[in-house]
């Protein structure tokens, strides 16, 4: 008669996961100067609105949830992008019955079943890591459309009193706020 065995094997993983998730769109600014002055005119807005300018003629803001947004004025594109990262240290533990003490396939099965079972909970925390991201980029993007509608706007007024300046002379300028219209009236 054979006895049987208890053996105890446990696994650990260690692993560094990130994440990032972004969406690019373009601004809605209508051509009505030269692509250099409506950059200028944008550059100005952004810099109001507390964007800073890279190097690489980009201008950026991060927020305080770690949402950055990117702006390049040449091209009227904007990046919203998130990301985050963590630090995973998984421990498994299991017991399996052997027929020999030393039986050393019955342990590497139960190696390979302990590292499965670790592979995909780390692919799990990955995935929930990578879902808190975007509900993050989610949660920011309709107060950021907002904001950058309404420096489009302002872009686009300045723009259009800009042109109508040099069409002639500017007799009125009305605006009204709450709907967003523009009047001007020029004397040609």
């Amino acid at each position: 008669m054979s006895r049987a065995y208890r053996i105890r094997i446990s696994e650990s993983l260690r692993r560094h996961i990130a994440v990032d998730d972004g969406i690019q769109s373009k601004l809605e600014i209508l051509d009505i100067l030269s692509p250099e002055q409506t950059a200028a005119l944008l550059e100005r807005e952004l810099q109001a609105a507390g964007f800073e300018q890279r190097e690489d003629g980009q201008w950026f803001r991060v927020d305080e949830e770690g949402v950055e947004v990117r702006v390049d004025p040449k091209q009227s594109t904007v990046t919203v992008s998130a990301s985050a990262d963590r630090q995973l240290d998984l421990q498994r533990e299991t017991v399996i019955g052997a027929v020999a003490e030393n039986d050393a396939a019955t342990r590497e099965r139960g190696r390979k079943f302990l590292e499965s079972e670790l592979e995909a909970e780390a692919a799990e925390r990955k995935k929930d890591l990578q879902a808190e991201v975007t509900a993050k980029l989610e949660g920011k993007l309709g107060d950021l459309r907002r904001e950058l509608d309404q420096i489009s706007n302002r872009v686009t007024a300045e723009a259009l009193k800009q042109k109508a300046a040099s069409m002639g002379e500017v007799q009125e300028i009305s605006e009204d706020p709450e709907t967003g219209s523009l009047t001007i009236r020029v004397r040609l």
